[in-house]
């Protein structure tokens, strides 16, 4: 019985090659080992493997070749580095801080930007600016600098007790006739309109408010309000001038706390409190002839007026004192408020 062949393909190289093999046949053996042989004597070129095999050995050696020293033997191509993220520290061993300057600048800018519009919101919001006046300067010194100054007239703030408004200057007159006949005080304004009455003063509204009660009991009608006669619209005047006033204004807010409280039952007004103020009379009275001179005529007129009416005021507060008649302080106020007419008149002249 003839044994079973038995049939092997190979590709090689995309070449099929197909080898018959029997177990029994000598010759089929020898053409199956000349093909094993042709197999192997095939020039053909293989295709190359990668080298997928780790050396252990050899990275332990540079793992313990790289934890040795560095010594710089002037062939190494790169010189060791600083480990990561670590800086370097400073020479002293401190860290200093670095200043901010940044912060600083900022800072200093808003302040100049908050100070400038403060200033032109005030400016805004209240229509004034400071009234800076600027001395040449020809002998190299430093310029100075000063707002008002003695070169204007005082400002004169009092709290008026009103009794009336006309129209027409005859029918006022009639009216302040009729109240100091009665014994009280009353005067009218100049070059206003209308014409207002003034019945009584004081230096703030708690002082013209006792004025103001006092007129009850004769049934005339009061109204209070606040009174100013701004002085610093005068500029320009001799120096002498605008002293002898600024003197008088004070004199005349002392004159008239001292007639109100009087009025009021007060114990301010004592005979040591009247020297004082003989004293600063006379001063005036002495130093206005000098002064009144270097007005003009028409504005000299009303300035012996304000001098005259202060010296009355001041006599009649002394008046009081010996006969403890309460007449002379209408009195006294009747003058005060005269004084307070002929100012505005000097200041409405000189402007």
């Amino acid at each position: 019985m003839e044994k079973e062949k038995q049939t092997i393909s190979v590709r090689l190289n995309g070449i099929k090659q197909t080898i018959n093999e029997s177990n029994s046949d000598p010759k089929s053996k020898d053409e199956v080992g000349a093909t094993r042989e042709h197999v192997v004597e095939d020039d053909t070129e293989l295709i190359p493997q990668p080298d997928n095999i780790i050396d252990f050995g050899k990275r332990q050696e540079e793992r313990i070749q790289n934890g040795q020293p560095y010594w710089d033997d002037g062939f190494s191509e790169k010189s060791p580095k600083l480990p990561f993220k670590r800086k370097k520290k400073p020479h002293n061993g401190v860290n200093r801080p670095k200043f901010p300057v940044m912060l600083v600048v900022a800072l200093f800018s808003a302040v100049v930007v908050g100070l400038s519009l403060g200033f032109m919101v005030l400016t805004v919001f209240t229509g004034n600016t400071p009234n800076v006046v600027v001395e040449e300067n020809t002998t190299g010194a430093i310029p100075t600098f000063s707002e008002g100054g003695v070169e204007s007239f005082p400002v004169l703030s009092l709290e008026v007790v009103q009794g009336g408004a006309f129209s027409d200057l005859a029918k006022g007159e009639e009216i302040v006739a009729q109240l100091k006949e009665q014994g009280v005080a009353g005067t009218l304004t100049k070059g206003t309109d209308p014409i207002y009455m003034f019945i009584g003063a004081g230096g703030d509204r708690a002082q013209a408010n006792k004025i103001a009660t006092l007129y009850d009991s004769y049934g005339q009608d009061t109204y209070l309000k606040s009174y100013q006669v701004d002085g610093q619209v005068v500029t320009g005047q001799a120096e002498p001038v605008t002293a002898w006033f600024t003197k008088a204004i004070s004199h005349y807010k002392e004159l008239l706390q001292l007639s109100v409280d009087g009025l009021g039952g007060g114990s301010l007004l004592t005979s040591e409190r009247l020297a004082q103020l003989e004293q600063s009379t006379d001063s005036l009275q002495a130093e206005r002839d000098q002064a009144f001179t270097q007005l003009p005529q028409e504005a000299q007129v009303h300035a012996l007026a304000v001098g005259d009416n202060l010296v009355l005021a001041g006599d009649k507060l002394s008046a009081y004192v010996e006969t403890m008649d309460e007449k002379t302080l209408w009195e006294s106020q009747q003058a005060l408020l005269d004084a307070l007419v002929e100012y505005e008149q000097v200041v409405q002249v000189l402007q």
